[in-house]
């Protein structure tokens, strides 16, 4: 079956963007936009990581229909790769950023662990529940989700919080990052993830079905509900409310609509190579966003370029991020000119 480009591209622009998120020239200096909301609202880092999960659903619709929707020993080989990727990264980065190889210390949560966990279980609902349940099971998830978040102070900015209180109670508080009593990507935040998730699935079906109308409508269903939703329930990604659900995955279809039109229907845009690179290999790409970091900080580049340039100029910060994601870009091209997928 023939690639459908704008899955690539949106999952290029994501990974792309994360790398340049996750790597200014100077943390004292960031252009804003590239900064997370510091608790409740939403800025542009926030789309990256929600946007990337929609698109993992998307792709899981058109993997599992070759397969006729089986699970397979693969499906839990893949769920378990990310988590183990995600914990080397968390115990590499240890060593190269606070000097310890201490595994009392490890991180047990992060980017990939979440994306591995809701592959994993995502995998199991799509291959074992009739798909016009779907919408069902992620309304009934949001809706319990937002039942706990009320009821359990889930958007206090402290450890106070359900989620953190949870997320103490299930894992050792060692092995958690804590950002302000909260873990960002924490046990219990998963659950609003696996909705998500879902509602990627079923874009991926409309998107199979080539039913442009109805996936727009959907996309500013989403949109739209989800705003209205957040005078109740604030956007909020280190919480991963209900809203933001609702509203990223909205953002995520509608983006995915336009690029469909413009590459895979009426071939317009024509020059995707870059964010193509990004998309086909995507997972190596993020992997190699933290190899990038690690060598130019144990370089000592990073700190000179910080200490000297980047802390007083918003856009040399922004340059040297451009010039990590340029890295990158350069460690998977040959790949793409090969051809070559890394699949895990």
């Amino acid at each position: 079956m023939k690639r459908i480009q704008s899955i690539d591209i949106l999952r290029g622009a994501t990974v792309a963007l994360m790398v340049l998120v996750n790597n200014p020239g100077s943390w004292a200096c960031v252009w804003p936009p590239l900064r997370h909301a510091a608790w409740n609202g939403l800025t542009l880092a926030d789309l990256v990581f929600p946007l990337f999960l929609f698109v993992m659903g998307v792709s899981m619709y058109f993997s599992f229909r070759k397969s006729g929707y089986r699970l397979s020993w693969k499906v839990l080989k893949r769920a378990l790769l990310l988590v183990g990727i995600g914990l080397l990264l968390n115990w590499i980065g240890g060593m190269v950023w606070s000097h310890s190889a201490s595994l009392t210390e490890l991180r047990w949560t992060g980017v990939l662990q979440r994306f591995g966990l809701c592959f994993g279980i995502g995998a199991v609902l799509v291959c074992t529940l009739p798909h016009k349940a779907l919408p069902w099971v992620s309304a009934f998830i949001l809706a319990l989700y937002a039942g706990i978040l009320l009821l359990g102070n889930g958007y206090a900015y402290s450890a106070d919080n359900i989620l953190s209180r949870a997320d103490r109670f299930l894992l050792p508080e060692a092995h958690l990052y804590l950002d302000n009593g909260v873990d960002p990507e924490g046990i219990l935040s998963t659950l609003p993830c696996i909705a998500h998730t879902l509602i990627g699935f079923l874009v991926g079906k409309l998107l199979a079905d080539k039913n442009a109308r109805k996936t727009l409508l959907t996309g500013a269903a989403l949109l739209g509900i989800g705003l209205l939703v957040s005078l109740w329930l604030p956007l909020n990604k280190k919480v991963w409310s209900p809203s933001f659900v609702l509203v990223l995955c909205g953002i995520g279809t509608l983006l995915l609509c336009i690029l469909y039109y413009l590459t895979d229907e009426k071939h317009i845009w024509k020059h995707t190579g870059f964010f193509m690179a990004f998309g086909t290999n995507a997972i190596f790409c993020y992997v190699m966003g933290h190899v990038v970091a690690w060598i130019l900080d144990g370089s000592g580049a990073h700190r000179w370029f910080a200490q000297t340039y980047a802390s007083t100029s918003v856009w040399l910060s922004f340059a040297y991020a451009v010039f990590c994601v340029l890295l990158v870009w350069l460690s998977v091209r040959p790949l793409q000119r090969r051809g070559l997928f890394i699949k895990l």
